[in-house]
């Protein structure tokens, strides 16, 4: 949609602590979030923080038919739009904190990936540790965690923080290199719990 870059944009304005970003992430850095991911059918993939839906289109276009998506988003007017543009797929307005009971309450299948957009190095320790929490209780044997940080704030101490809880649940994670077409470029994270 034409007018996503403005949405995103206008809420940045009103709470740049919440969205992290001035600019939707690129194309190049959704294809990177989602190379090489593995859903099959009775399966589910959860996303924390869609936005505007930058890289639901690429997992939504990798999903078999029998897998499952939703989408948690704490922006309400995010929800409307990720709801007018995807109807096919299912969004709840909510914390990533509460994605267990979201998960739950629409009775989904096993969650095979979590993938996430949301700022963590300029999000509040309480919050990070919230969707860690969150995170150990979704992924089973074989389930993977992706997210991305930003090449600049790689190095900030919240988002070392970040990466030092999930490492100690669920061991060392990966880093891509740097997906330079982006705005700002950025390193896609991901975390794995055993192999099924």
């Amino acid at each position: 949609m034409s007018n996503t870059p403005l949405k995103f944009l206008g809420s940045f304005v009103r709470n740049p602590r919440q969205m992290g970003a001035v600019v939707p992430s690129s194309a190049a850095l959704a294809k990177a979030m989602v190379r090489g991911l593995d859903v099959r059918d009775g399966q589910s993939v959860v996303e924390l923080g869609p936005g505007t839906g930058a890289f639901t289109r690429a997992i939504l276009r990798g999903l078999p038919d029998g897998a499952e998506y939703l989408g948690i988003e704490l922006n309400t007017r995010f929800v409307g739009h990720l709801r007018d543009r995807f109807p096919e797929a299912s969004f709840v307005e909510g914390c990533a904190q509460d994605a267990v009971r979201h998960h739950a309450e629409r009775e989904m299948p096993a969650v095979r990936a979590v993938l996430c957009g949301l700022p963590f190095a300029s999000l509040p320790g309480a919050v990070q540790d919230g969707v860690v929490e969150s995170l150990d209780e979704l992924l089973a044997d074989g389930g993977e965690f992706r997210t991305f940080q930003y090449v600049h704030a790689y190095r900030m101490a919240s988002a070392r923080r970040f990466r030092r809880r999930m490492d100690g649940v669920f061991g060392r994670g990966r880093r891509s290199p740097a997906v330079a077409m982006n705005v700002p470029p950025a390193y896609v994270l991901s975390w794995s719990r055993g192999s099924a």
